[in-house]
């Protein structure tokens, strides 16, 4: 990855790279929303714990919102575990809340998904991804998310995360990544 605030990863047998914006900047109202959340719960702390979440907070974008686990002790390397996905991730991925990655995820798109976390968490910090689904060949879909990390100021140990799609064919004029 480049030292820009924006970088492109092409990952796996992805036809789509993912766009990492380190500066945040979203184009999506419940993207926008919960970073603002994010940010209000974090206050002067590197992240936020998962106690500081409110659901009742979080109303006005609760069907985008979904939390991963993540849990270290139990492979080679570290799983993602799906804890809770909000009906608008499961309107695209099917029922994956209580699932790891690896579950519901075709071999060639779970090393996306794994660059995405990975980096999150070696960065200890919030970014905003953007890239089509790839997923069933839904590539009509194009996402933005908020990925950010949960946890102490030590230890990440769970990742919150936003998932707005919308079809291509709805995407004109919008200012986000180029």
């Amino acid at each position: 990855m480049t030292s820009f605030a924006t970088t492109r990863l092409a990952s796996g047998g992805r036809s789509q790279p993912l766009e990492f914006d380190w500066n945040v900047r979203f184009t999506r109202p419940a993207t926008i929303q919960a970073y603002a959340y994010w940010r209000s719960c974090r206050g002067d702390r590197p992240m936020p714990r998962r106690e500081d979440l409110d659901p009742r907070a979080m109303r006005g974008f609760s069907p985008h919102v979904g939390l991963i686990e993540i849990r270290q002790d139990l492979a080679p390397h570290t799983e993602y575990f799906i804890r809770r996905a909000g009906g608008k991730w499961e309107d695209v991925y099917g029922p994956i809340t209580g699932r790891y990655i690896h579950e519901f995820l075709p071999p060639e798109i779970e090393p996306s998904w794994r660059a995405v976390f990975d980096t999150v968490r070696e960065r200890m910090a919030p970014v905003r991804v953007r890239t089509g689904i790839d997923f069933q060949n839904k590539t009509w879909l194009t996402t933005e998310m908020l990925v950010a990390p949960l946890g102490t100021q030590e230890r990440i140990t769970m990742l919150f995360m936003t998932f707005v799609a919308w079809s291509t064919a709805e995407f004109s004029g919008e200012t986000g990544l180029s």
